[in-house]
C-alpha cells in the first residue's frame, strides 16, 4: 500500500508541476457521455469538487446547472456522480422547501435535507419541476453555506455547505435568484448522428468495464491529496486576472445586462 501511495503521490506532483490535473483527471468523469460540451462540464465538475470551503466573507464553492430536453444526458451524469463521487440525488418533483430546510411546526425545529447533507454534493434532478417557492429553499444554503429557521422567538442556524449540480429541462422555470447562484449553466442538445457513430468504440469499452479512462477512484485520491491545500494569489497575478476578466466581459456573447455580478464576475473569480 505504501508503494501505491508513493506512486499516486508522484503522479499528482507531476500533474501539479505540469499544470495538467484539470485536463487529465476530468476525462475520467462520466466518460460515456459524448459531445464537445461534456468536456467543459467534466472540467467544471472537477473544479467544483476541488474548490475549498468558504471564507467568512466569500463563497468559494461552485454550483453547476445542466439544462436540456429529456435524453440529453442530464440524469445519466447526475447518477454517475452519485454512484462514483458520493453525490446525493434528489427528486425535485417530490421535494418541498420544508423537506430541504426543515420543519418549524410542532414544539421543535427539525433540520431538513440540506443540513443533513452539509459538506456533500447535492444533485437535484428536474429542478424546474419544483415550484418557485420550494426552489427558494436552496438559495441561502447555496450562497452562504448555512441557513436559519425562525419560529416565534426561537432562531436556529444550520450548516449546509453543499455543492449543487442540478438538472433541468427548462431554464425559464427556474426562478432568477436561484439561476444567479449557479456559476456554470450549460445548455445541452442531442448529439448529432455522426458524432455518436464516432464514439461507438469508446462507449462499448466503458460499458463492459474495459475502458482505462474510467478511474473515478483516481479523482477521489487526488481530492484527498489536495484537501489541505490553500490556494494563494500572488500580488503580481492580480493584473493578469483583472485583464482576463475585463476582456471576457467586453467580448462575451452573453447578454451582460441580464446577468448579475454574482453570476458572472464572482463565478470567474471562484
Amino acid at each position: 500500500m505504501g508503494d501505491d501511495e508513493e506512486t499516486l503521490e508522484e503522479l499528482f506532483e507531476k500533474l501539479a508541476r505540469e499544470r495538467e490535473p484539470l485536463d487529465f483527471l476530468s476525462q475520467f468523469i462520466c466518460p460515456t457521455l459524448i459531445g464537445d460540451i461534456w468536456e467543459y462540464i467534466r472540467k467544471a465538475t472537477l473544479l467544483l469538487l476541488a474548490t475549498q470551503n468558504d471564507t467568512n466573507t466569500t463563497r468559494i464553492r461552485l454550483h453547476t446547472l445542466l439544462v436540456g430536453s429529456p435524453g440529453t444526458g442530464k440524469t445519466v451524469f447526475l447518477s454517475w456522480v452519485q454512484e462514483n463521487l458520493g453525490g446525493i440525488l434528489i427528486s425535485s418533483e417530490h421535494t418541498s422547501k420544508t423537506g430541504l430546510v426543515g420543519d418549524a411546526r410542532g414544539h421543535r425545529i427539525t433540520p431538513g435535507l440540506l443540513a443533513d447533507y452539509d459538506g456533500n454534493i447535492v444533485l437535484p434532478d428536474e429542478l424546474d419541476k419544483m415550484s418557485g417557492l420550494d426552489q427558494s429553499g436552496l438559495l441561502q444554503a447555496m450562497e452562504e453555506g448555512k441557513y436559519m429557521i425562525v419560529k416565534g422567538k426561537q432562531r436556529m442556524e444550520f450548516d449546509a455547505e453543499v455543492r449543487v449540480i442540478a438538472g433541468a429541462n427548462q431554464l425559464d422555470k427556474i426562478v432568477k435568484p436561484l439561476q444567479d447562484r449557479f456559476d456554470f449553466i450549460f445548455k445541452l442538445s442531442v448529439v448529432k448522428r455522426e458524432k455518436r457513430a464516432e464514439n461507438v468504440d469508446k462507449l462499448i469499452k466503458a460499458f463492459f468495464g474495459t475502458n482505462e479512462m474510467e478511474k473515478s477512484q483516481l479523482i477521489l485520491e487526488y481530492l484527498r491529496w489536495i484537501k489541505d491545500f490553500k490556494p494563494v494569489i500572488e500580488e503580481q497575478d492580480f493584473e493578469a486576472i483583472s485583464e482576463m476578466m475585463a476582456m471576457y466581459i467586453r467580448k462575451t456573447s452573453t447578454k451582460i445586462d441580464n446577468v448579475s455580478i454574482r453570476n458572472l464576475e464572482m463565478s470567474i473569480l471562484r
